[in-house]
């Protein structure tokens, strides 16, 4: 290896040790990391040896427990004597972990233990895990259907709030006829087009991806808009020094200087594309989260309830971190995306 590559490749490490640590910024505590193994370790025994005042099988939630317990056991070790990247992630998230576990030993308590709040409005999270456990194929089932009709509806959504966006902001004819009937389209919730929605659209299917689809492209347009407008006049002059034609200019200088604003637009679209889904599918819909939750609150199984949301709040959090990956590589020429 020459000098050059050994200089390129301490660099590359340096930086990438400087972009972990504005991720992760809380340093490395040993007693923090200590306390939240022990935290979730008296949540376990707390489960395990005190007595239940509700039925409940709780073979699932140990199993929980036991991996979460592993798991910061093998943050602790690998932190303490392995890995620096392993200690800077543990070191960040140790007070969160051990607050977790002191949260899941108190919600124990209050319900299955002690039954202080009661069924079925309020059910521990043992009871949610075991419910997810037996019916785990129709949750599967729910979720992949759920995942599917909100992918279709989000891209779709996100492609004309795009391309809208594009055309309202670079072209002032375009803004003059169409921003007005954005503004007043735009503010209205999705949720009431749903009886024409119903009405126009031949399936239900049709009619959930149309409803996604308007809640998604009012905030990705409208950002759009914003982004294309804040782009400096310099850079619109440079391309035609440089003889872009208008396609390359959109390409080269319109969605680049755009992009920052884009994913702003995205990501408040995937939360109120989350809240239409359930919307959706509770009308209409054979299968699907948001069927399943109106389903279990028909019957009166708030545990059911309870189960469907916690997928939610997982699958969520999964696409969340997706788009986040996204943004972070689309962006990574700005120093302030991790």
């Amino acid at each position: 290896m020459t000098e050059g590559e050994i200089m390129s490749f301490s660099k590359k490490r340096e930086n990438s040790s400087n972009t972990s640590e504005k991720k992760y910024w809380k340093s490395w505590n040993i007693k923090w990391n200590f306390f939240s193994i022990l935290s979730v370790l008296v949540a376990l025994l707390e489960n395990v040896f005190i007595s239940s005042k509700e039925n409940v099988n709780n073979g699932s939630y140990r199993i929980f427990l036991g991996c979460y317990l592993i798991y910061l056991v093998f943050i602790y070790l690998g932190g303490h004597y392995f890995s620096l990247k392993v200690r800077l992630f543990g070191g960040h998230f140790a007070q969160l972990n051990f607050i977790l576990g002191i949260l899941l030993c108190v919600q124990d308590l209050l319900t299955e233990k002690f039954s202080i709040f009661s069924l079925p409005y309020f059910v521990s999270f043992a009871q949610v895990l075991d419910q997810i456990n037996e019916d785990k194929s129709l949750l599967l089932q729910s979720t992949g259907a759920s995942l599917l009709l909100w992918s279709l509806s989000f891209a779709f959504g996100t492609l004309i709030g795009i391309v809208l966006g594009i055309l309202i902001g670079r072209y002032r004819q375009f803004n003059y006829w169409s921003l007005p009937f954005l503004k007043v389209i735009g503010i209205i919730p999705a949720a009431a087009w749903m009886p024409l929605t119903m009405v126009i659209f031949p399936t239900s299917y049709l009619a959930e991806i149309s409803l996604i689809v308007l809640s998604v492209w009012f905030p990705v347009a409208f950002m759009t808009k914003g982004g294309v407008e804040n782009i400096s006049p310099t850079y619109f002059e440079a391309a035609h020094t440089l003889g872009f034609n208008e396609i390359r200019i959109i390409r080269k200088v319109v969605i680049p200087g755009a992009l920052p604003n884009i994913f702003v637009g995205i990501f408040t679209a995937t939360g109120l594309s989350f809240t239409m889904l359930v919307i959706s599918e509770m009308v209409g819909a054979r299968v699907g989260l948001g069927w399943y939750i109106n389903w279990a609150k028909g019957t009166g199984n708030y545990t059911q309830v309870y189960a469907a949301i916690t997928i939610m709040a997982i699958l969520f959090s999964c696409i969340f971190i997706v788009i986040n990956k996204l943004q972070g590589t689309a962006l990574r020429w700005r120093p302030t995306v991790n």
